[in-house]
């Protein structure tokens, strides 16, 4: 099959960037798989696997397009029409006009029903990049973009002092919790004032790997709905055990297996009790079993099938 992925940043993704991994990890995988692959991607995106093709704009990524293209798949800069049968998948919360006849494609159920749409492909992971640590620390991970408020780290803090564990914080610099009104307003920067807390800045790679490996368990108390969560499963890749609160898809991500949800602070600690008994080869395998990219992969090509026969996804 000729597919063309759009993605609307830069490839190979270095830091935050979990839209564009995504939209990578799908293209190379489709193209083991057989298929003629071409991303449509900012300038000075590479990929060995696929064609790329370099866009700044919606409009530039249009006219980008390979012609002979039997299907698009838009993980950004949806288009209003397209003469080819398409595919929008979206990553994020976003304002859309979804009721414009168009396809759409979610990351998790709960996601999808925000939207009052019913169509989700879990997101995939290339499981082998990922490896379970040597050793293991007793403290706990948080890794998330520190000043949005949604993440919540001003509760991970909290629970750090409350219950005097160490924190490892990843996902920018401390100085940046002065940069939100909401994150500036919860004192987050002052309450975080403690060699406790350790401040990893943006981390990727095998610093990323060791993070969350060493870590006793992944802390996620977002208090919005997450649509879906990479840095959740990619802790459990790395045999870390996950604790969460039950908002967006948490729960379909999380299972007792490998973790724990909560929202009580004596539902926590209740949960960082239970997790201690998680083997991480355990919980490296419950999660390269249910999110290799090889099965999202599979699952869209299923959806782009069903576009092309002239469906209408719910």
């Amino acid at each position: 099959m000729r597919i063309t992925v759009v993605i609307a940043g830069t490839v190979p993704c270095v830091g935050y960037g979990g839209t564009e991994r995504q939209g990578e990890w799908l293209a190379t995988e489709l193209a083991r798989l057989g298929h003629r692959v071409t991303i449509i991607a900012k300038p000075g995106s590479t990929n060995p696997a696929c064609l790329v093709r370099h866009a700044s704009s919606r409009g530039a990524c249009i006219a980008a397009i390979p012609p002979d293209s039997e299907i698009v798949h838009f993980h950004g800069w949806y288009p209003d029409h397209l003469s080819l049968p398409y595919l929008n998948s979206v990553h994020t919360l976003q304002k859309l006009d979804t009721g414009n006849g168009a396809n759409w494609c979610f990351v998790s159920a709960s996601h999808a029903g925000l939207y009052g749409k019913k169509t989700f492909v879990f997101n995939g992971f290339p499981v082998d990049a990922y490896h379970v640590a040597a050793r293991k620390t007793e403290r706990l991970v948080f890794l998330a973009g520190i000043a949005r408020p949604g993440k919540n780290l001003n509760r991970a803090v909290g629970l750090a002092r409350k219950f005097d564990f160490e924190l490892d914080i990843a996902g920018g610099s401390r100085w940046r919790l002065l940069t939100r009104s909401k994150t500036r307003r919860e004192l987050t920067f002052f309450k975080s004032l403690h060699p406790r807390f350790r401040f990893h800045g943006i981390v990727d790679g095998e610093a990323k790997l060791r993070l969350l490996g060493e870590a006793k368990a992944f802390l996620n108390p977002v208090r919005w709905d997450e649509p879906f969560g990479m840095a959740p499963v990619e802790a459990m890749l790395c045999g870390t055990p996950v604790l969460a609160t039950p908002r967006g898809a948490m729960p379909e991500i999380v299972s007792d297996e490998v973790g724990c949800l909560f929202e009580t602070d004596d539902e926590f600690m209740a949960g960082l009790s239970a997790v201690a008994g998680i083997s991480p080869l355990h919980c490296r395998a419950f999660a390269a079993d249910r999110f290799p990219i090889r099965a999202t992969a599979m699952k869209y090509l299923e959806l782009y099938a069903r576009v092309l026969d002239g469906e209408s996804l719910p």
